[in-house]
């Protein structure tokens, strides 16, 4: 299956490269032009009300570079890969293209906004330019994957999607059809909850760096990757109440100590070519942070925010129904109940009788757990109904009162990103989130691209 977007992009007249800037994206361009391609661009500011920062920004002359650019995929709707402030900067030059996703909220909003947007069609290859196509993979978890078939390499861009090993199967028997060298990009960090609890000890650990890097080393022997490039794992913790994360980070160097893979690991910020895989890379010492003044000035800011806030009657009562969503669920799991504190104030949760309700903030019964959210925090997670989006702050801490798995608590984060994405809305959306997500994950042979004349 192969079809062809609009026929924009030069005729090739030069060698590709990949280049990874940012966060999570990738550009794909001819030397001296502009992009033909490039990925989730999170490129200025921050994200996750401040929390998260990137360890380097492109320059100016970058940013100019990339509003050329002829398309700009986005895997998916989370703000450290969709992101708005950057998407302005950028313009409404490039043609904007997001995967079939079960939630599609994101093309309303980019077409309000004035963007030319539209979704890809699934498991089909679409035609950016002179021999090179891209396809769009959507999977279970509201995520996709891109594969860019170029004249001399095969490039898979999992970013942090986790996908599923009969996916992975179904990538790796098409890699190895169109026969070409492959270049690899993913996660290696954590994002997620996974070090934020803490007990009477300290921080209680759900997964070491090992680990992830143990990860990333099957994921490429698995998809016989010949090249690695380090990717979506580029944001650094600058909040007074993140920074604590930065020291679980995985790292660069973590990478270099436990790798493992047959695939040739490139630095961060690398541009490879792909014809002859030669690479540069940008040395941590000429990386461009965010200038210390502005950060102090901009975290305070955000801090202050939140120390004003109020949480309403109103958002206790969104709050409790949201949770009711899963009451039956969470009763037996948690049956002592567990609490929020925001700020100040105390909210218990009973999942027998459905209520949340104030309880004394010094002391007292809590339940078997306390997640502490700053008050505005909480306030926009709910009325931009992404409360899952808590569990990628790195401040959002959770302090286990009884011996329970952590993974326990860990999973009402996955059932919150259930309905704030819409899959409990009614049994028709459950129907459809659920087929989708066997089809793109059991029932795949992915198709070959199209080979077009030179």
């Amino acid at each position: 299956m192969t079809g062809s977007l609009d026929g924009r992009g030069p005729a090739e007249s030069h060698g590709l490269y990949l280049r990874t800037l940012g966060h999570a994206c990738l550009a794909l361009y001819r030397d001296g032009e502009a992009p033909l391609l490039i990925t989730d661009p999170w490129l200025v500011g921050s994200v996750y009300w401040r929390s998260w920062w990137l360890q380097n920004y492109p320059s100016a002359e970058d940013l100019d570079w990339l509003a050329k650019s002829a398309w700009i995929y986005i895997t998916h709707e989370h703000p450290d890969h969709f992101h708005m402030p950057t998407i302005r900067r950028l313009g409404s030059n490039p043609g904007y293209l997001f995967p079939a996703l079960a939630e599609r909220g994101y093309i309303d909003h980019m077409s309000r906004q004035g963007y030319r947007a539209r979704i890809l069609a699934p498991l089909r290859w679409q035609q950016i330019s002179d021999r090179v196509s891209i396809l769009s993979i959507p999977v279970w978890n509201d995520d996709s994957l891109l594969l860019v078939d170029t004249p001399s390499a095969l490039i898979i861009n999992l970013n942090d999607a986790k996908p599923l090993a009969p996916l992975l199967g179904a990538i790796r028997r098409a890699a190895d059809r169109i026969g070409k060298p492959r270049v690899l990009l993913c996660s290696y960090s954590p994002a997620s909850l996974v070090n934020s609890f803490l007990d009477e000890t300290g921080i209680v650990s759900l997964k070491p760096a090992r680990h992830y890097v143990d990860y990333v080393c099957r994921l490429s022997d698995r998809l016989a990757a010949d090249v690695y490039m380090p990717f979506a794992s580029q944001a650094v913790f600058n909040r007074a109440d993140s920074r604590w994360a930065n020291g679980h980070r995985t790292t660069y160097q973590h990478l270099l100590q436990h790798w493992q893979a047959r695939a040739r690991l490139l630095p961060p910020y690398s541009v490879l070519d792909l014809a002859s895989f030669n690479h540069s890379s940008k040395p941590p010492q000429d990386y461009r942070p965010i200038a210390p003044a502005k950060l102090d000035m901009l975290t305070r800011r955000q801090a202050a925010e939140e120390d004003a806030a109020d949480f309403s009657a109103q958002e206790v009562a969104q709050l409790q129904r949201k949770l009711n969503t899963f009451r039956w669920i969470l009763w037996p799991i948690f049956p002592r109940g567990f609490a929020f504190r925001l700020g100040e104030r105390c909210l218990k949760y009973d999942a027998l009788r459905g209520r949340l309700r104030d309880a004394d903030p010094a002391g007292g019964e809590h339940g078997d757990f306390v997640v502490t959210v700053p008050r505005l925090t909480m306030k926009e997670a709910l009325r931009n109904n992404h409360v899952s989006d808590l569990g990628i702050t790195m401040f959002v801490r959770i302090r286990l009162l009884r011996r329970i798995d952590p993974r326990k608590v860990y999973g009402l984060f996955v059932l919150f990103q259930f309905d704030d994405y819409g899959h409990l809305r009614s049994v028709g959306s459950l129907v459809r989130w659920l087929g989708r997500g066997l089809r793109y994950t059991f029932a795949l042979r992915l198709p070959m691209p199209r080979r077009s004349s030179s």
